[in-house]
């Protein structure tokens, strides 16, 4: 980022063309002059060239967030954009960046992992906004913060914090407490009809802590209550506070003040006080006000029942409560906010037994707002504004199966959204607790136990995900569980069989479920349908191209029927169905089914969708099999990038697409960026997968035939070698992928001029593709070719000149005109192939 001088920090006046998610200005706001006019010379400063967050930290209570808001009310005419993050958990991050790249334009989908790193480009670069603040509050945890910030970029970070840790990384500016002189004049402002010496007693006695200064003021403004009374209460509180105080930074005057006005409210609207317990439960962010509605069939305790179904009483509580300065109420949002000093006080002051009350009524009161279906977009706000609350109540040690169902509602959610970490940790902590509460036995540790496995497999963590599905599907064997729920085992056991490279045992368990679906559902039900479709996937990776074809056509004409043709499943067997053709040698046939599948992913599921760019790579590897290397590459580039920048370079889905980028190269002539990309590719599916996982030999494969354009024949000897005899262990002698890589071996003897063996391991290639394939698909023709050239090698120019008219003629029925490989054959030249990696 350059330097800000005054040209660039003042471009503009009026309001910023962006600004979301600031809290509401404080209308009491006094002093603090100095350190807002420390904060405006800190960001207005040009000592650095890189975004360096600019922290304001120090004890709770202090006003470090009120002195943020002000700084931004005040300033916001200097900026172009200005955006408030709550920072004090991970989701809460994400949701309010992805919220900016909404209000930005940025053409991302909802996802938070296409969100969030466009939003991260678009203030690092400028674009559509320069002159950018970011407001981080409550950023407890140093590097998983950092971990968001912009690298670089014309812009400014606030951060707000208690760890003084920023230090190291920031530019600090401590938060003390009030100067005397600041208190009086809040306290005075509060309620108008204290004296200076009134004033000055009160922030004497509270330590001139802000948070107690506007709790006080605010109570003496409700109540009238002599400053001498008001003082005697405040000693009488303080030894039983100091008692329970947890940690040095307790605020003990705070804490006083705040007991007076709860003893207050207990004696007036004892209803409101256990509404506040029950908040307290929950995180220290906006609470949406509609989760008390809506709960007449919930009871929580007699007090505060009356009130949750009646809402002008509970308008008069929420009222109470802001009139105390208890809460924060936001009209315009239409939530309630705890500071978090507060939520301590209340439960430090509870018992054991009235604090598990509290929060098992909170967790209640969150499952009676579970929004609809977590798959939903239109969902996901709802939901994102519970997740914190869900995760701060404890909700996942519940045994209520209705506050399980939320759980398990939000842990899909975070899956959705684009949080596969997130998700993946919610589960597992939801798996552990509910196995110790119910036994592994029980349906929702059987069903989250799947889940998380599945998240699991997804991040690349397929060992652990095949331990936790040969379990749940032992259990689901031997116990009385629904059909459904045993097919569902079995479907995603069968899924981890793939990921671990054992395909034929998939094969086997996926038949079984289709075979016990069509007997217990029928044919068309939506549960034999997905059945089948784990069935035509399984298929595929056996080379049984034929078979998941003839599956697949079925399976997507009855997921039209039932559900159209833009649903989801229907997209998904259709984009199964496109692989099925190509590779059984239809290669325009399967581009053009492709191009349509991916417009309809496009416009259905948005650009940025991971099944959307799952079907932009699969479109471009059926480009590259017609013989658009261009259009290929273009598109293999693109879908590489997106995964890059959404879901990191080890993501699976990554390597899967970066293997094909790596043909794409070499087939333009970028070599070195062909070997760069993949050597490290095959490096990490070694290490991921294991050297006999289909994957992997993909990525050695194709690596060989990029050392053979290099001229390395030796490195190419050396993974071809390895590559066909591991491909023959673990997929069979006659798998389509072990006869690639016999061509591609075959190549290499040619390349050394050693026609007699070309000629033999070609000539033997070609009677098990004639087979295997089929003695009209291209490779078959391909394989014939190259055989031509084998025997022109060896003299053998008459039966050269009819393998080649033959392989001519035959890539002429079957590819296009201007095809690379027909061209090829009638230039006599050598033609490589490749392979792509099958979605698992």
């Amino acid at each position: 980022m350059a330097p800000n001088t005054s040209a660039t920090r003042y471009p503009r006046i009026g309001q910023p063309r962006i600004m979301g998610n600031v809290p509401p200005k404080n209308p009491n706001f006094t002093g603090r002059e100095s350190l807002l006019t420390a904060v405006e010379q800190q960001l207005r400063g040009d000592e650095t060239a890189a975004v360096l967050p600019h922290a304001l930290h120090g004890m709770g209570g202090v006003g470090k967030s009120q002195i943020a808001i002000e700084y931004v009310y005040r300033h916001s005419h200097e900026y172009n954009v200005i955006w408030w993050i709550p920072a004090e958990q991970d989701s809460l991050i994400l949701g309010a960046l992805a919220d900016l790249a909404r209000a930005l334009n940025l053409d991302v989908g909802p996802q938070a992992n296409t969100a969030v790193p466009a939003v991260r480009e678009a203030l690092r670069s400028g674009k559509p906004h320069d002159n950018w603040l970011l407001v981080f509050d409550n950023a407890e945890d140093i590097e998983t913060v950092r971990g968001y910030f912009p690298t670089g970029g014309p812009g400014k970070i606030i951060v707000t914090s208690r760890n003084r840790d920023w230090e190291r990384v920031a530019n600090p500016l401590t938060v003390n407490v009030f100067e005397r002189s600041e208190s009086i004049a809040l306290l005075q402002r509060r309620s108008r009809d204290l004296s200076a010496q009134e004033a000055d007693e009160l922030a004497a006695a509270l330590g001139d802590l802000p948070l107690a200064i506007e709790q006080a003021g605010a109570w003496h403004a409700a109540t009238g209550m002599p400053v001498s009374q008001y003082l005697a209460l405040l000693n009488e509180r303080r030894p039983g506070i100091l008692e329970l105080a947890p940690s040095p930074d307790y605020p003990v005057s705070v804490a006083a003040a705040w007991n007076i006005s709860l003893d207050r409210l207990s004696q007036t609207n004892p209803a409101a006080r256990q509404l506040l317990e029950i908040c307290a439960c929950m995180a220290p962010e906006p609470i949406p006000q509609s989760m008390f509605r809506g709960t007449r069939n919930v009871e929580v305790s007699p007090e505060l029942d009356p009130v949750l179904r009646d809402p002008v009483l509970l308008a008069r509580a929420t009222r109470d409560l802001s009139k105390f300065s208890l809460i924060k109420l936001d009209h315009k949002n239409g939530t309630l906010q705890l500071h978090r000093l507060m939520q301590t006080v209340l439960l430090v002051g509870l018992s054991a037994e009235e604090t598990a009350k509290r929060r098992t009524s909170a967790q209640v009161l969150l499952a009676t707002a579970t929004p609809g279906s977590p798959r939903s977009t239109d969902q996901w706000p709802a939901y994102q504004a519970l997740v914190p609350h869900v995760i701060a109540s404890g909700a996942v040690h519940s045994a209520d199966p209705w506050v399980r169902q939320l759980v398990d509602s939000v842990v899909r959610y975070l899956y959705n959204w684009g949080a596969h970490q997130a998700s993946a940790d919610l589960a597992r902590e939801a798996w552990t607790a509910w196995q110790a509460q119910s036994g592994e036995e029980d349906l929702t540790v059987i069903q989250m136990s799947k889940w998380l496995a599945f998240v699991l497999r997804v991040l690349g963590h397929t060992d652990e995900a095949f331990a936790l599905n040969t379990r749940a599907l032992e259990l689901c064997r031997t116990t009385d569980v629904p059909d459904e729920e045993l097919l569902d085992s079995m479907s995603q056991m069968a899924g981890s069989l793939r990921y671990r490279g054992a395909f034929r045992e998939a094969v086997a368990l996926d038949s079984e479920a289709h075979d016990r679906a069509r007997d217990l559902f029928g044919p068309e039900d939506p549960a034999t349908l997905a059945a089948a479709h784990n069935l035509g996937v399984s298929l595929r990776l056996v080379g049984d191209f034929v078979a998941a074809r003839e599956l697949d056509e079925e399976t997507a004409r009855q997921w039209e029927l039932l559900y159209g043709p833009a649903h989801v499943q229907t997209l998904q067997t259709v984009n199964g169905l496109a692989i099925d053709i190509c590779e059984a040698g239809d290669f325009s046939a399967a581009r053009a089914l492709q191009e349509e599948t991916y417009r309809i992913y496009r416009n259905v599921l948005g650009e940025d969708n991971a099944s959307t760019i799952r079907a932009a790579r699969n479109l471009a590897v059926c480009r590259r099999r017609d013989g658009l290397y261009a259009d290929a590459s273009a598109l293999g580039e693109e879908t590489l990038e997106r995964f890059i920048s959404r879901y990191g370079s080890d993501y699976p889905d990554t390597l899967s697409t970066a293997i094909n980028t790596s043909v794409d190269r070499r087939l333009r002539g970028d070599l070195p960026g062909a070997h760069e990309l993949g050597a490290r590719v095959l490096a990490r599916f070694r290490e991921s997968r294991g050297d006999g996982h289909a994957h992997t030999l993909t990525a050695m494969v194709n690596h060989a035939a990029t050392l053979r354009a290099e001229g390395d024949l030796n490195g190419a000897d050396r993974l071809h070698a390895e590559a066909a005899g591991l491909f023959r262990e673990t997929l069979g002698e006659r798998h389509v992928s072990a006869l690639v890589c016999d061509l591609g071996q075959a190549s290499n003897h040619y390349a050394r001029f050693d026609f007699g063996r070309a000629r033999a391991l070609d000539e033997a290639t070609l009677a098990a593709l004639a087979q295997v394939s089929g003695p009209n698909h291209p490779l078959t023709h391909l394989c014939r070719a190259n055989l031509a050239l084998d025997l022109r090698g060896l003299g053998l120019s008459e039966e050269a000149d009819a393998a080649n008219a033959e392989a001519v003629k035959g890539f002429t029925e079957v590819l296009n005109p201007d095809h690379p490989w027909l061209m090829a054959a009638r230039l006599h030249q050598r033609i490589e192939c490749d392979l792509a990696p099958m979605p698992m």
